[in-house]
């Protein structure tokens, strides 16, 4: 299932374009060590697909997270679109599939639809908010109820003079009224990435999960990644698959 998710979202993605001006493809791999909050220790790893134009942003990313016995594997594919006469303001989609056998998540299917404002623009970053009306269809802790929120996040991008920092900040807030479930989460996400030569990057970095009714209502980890990102050449790409 997740091998044909895959190959639909990267064809889908491959064959749209800007007509006004050339789409921008980026890649990036990463290998990471992780350590939790119980001090346990595992290995990571991280996949993304990035196509940019002046007004659209598409990405694909997939995660996988291995400690302990227990993993996390995730694959999420975001689309945006600026307005042509605003270019602050964006709508947004955003789907996603996971698992987490620590919090007790077999497999949750997620999806988010809304706006998005970039709020400050710097030289070397940016920061923006989003606001959207957001779902889960799951068998999470025993349910397969559709559960709906409202997801809120900040983000911060910025470029210093010897780092990169990334900050993330988001809030699902359930709306949906299911009793003896309260399944809103607040999930963070820090990264401060260093690079080392051409196009590779040590990351240091920290995700924070809040559950509000879980086993495991706390789902923390640091790590340390290895990265390396270059252009990815779509024509190339499209020979090799047809």
């Amino acid at each position: 299932m997740y091998r044909s998710i895959i190959i639909s979202l990267l064809v889908s993605i491959s064959f749209t374009h800007q007509i006004e001006n050339p789409p921008v493809w980026k890649k990036y791999y990463r290998a990471s060590y992780i350590v939790n909050e119980s001090q346990d220790y595992g290995l990571g790893g991280y996949f993304r697909l990035k196509r940019t134009t002046k007004h659209t942003f598409k990405d694909f990313r997939v995660f996988l997270h291995f400690i302990e016995g227990e993993s996390y594997k995730k694959i999420r594919y975001k689309d945006s679109s600026k307005f042509r006469e605003w270019d602050q303001f964006y709508n947004y989609t955003t789907i996603s599939i996971d698992q987490n056998s620590k919090i007790g998540v077999d497999i949750r299917y997620h999806g988010n639809q809304g706006f998005g404002i970039f709020v400050k623009d710097f030289e070397k970053g940016h920061v923006n908010a989003e606001l959207a009306l957001a779902y889960d269809i799951s068998d999470y802790l025993n349910t397969s109820e559709k559960t709906s929120y409202i997801k809120s996040g900040i983000y911060w991008d910025y470029n210093f003079i010897d780092y990169e920092i990334k900050l993330e900040i988001e809030n699902y807030h359930q709306i949906t009224d299911i009793i003896n479930s309260n399944l809103s989460r607040t999930e963070i996400l820090l990264e401060i990435l260093f690079p080392i030569q051409s196009n590779w990057y040590v990351i240091l970095g920290y995700e924070y999960e809040d559950f509000k009714n879980s086993n495991n209502s706390i789902n923390s980890s640091l790590y340390l990644s290895i990265g390396y990102n270059d252009i990815f050449n779509i024509d190339k790409f499209k020979n090799k698959l047809f």
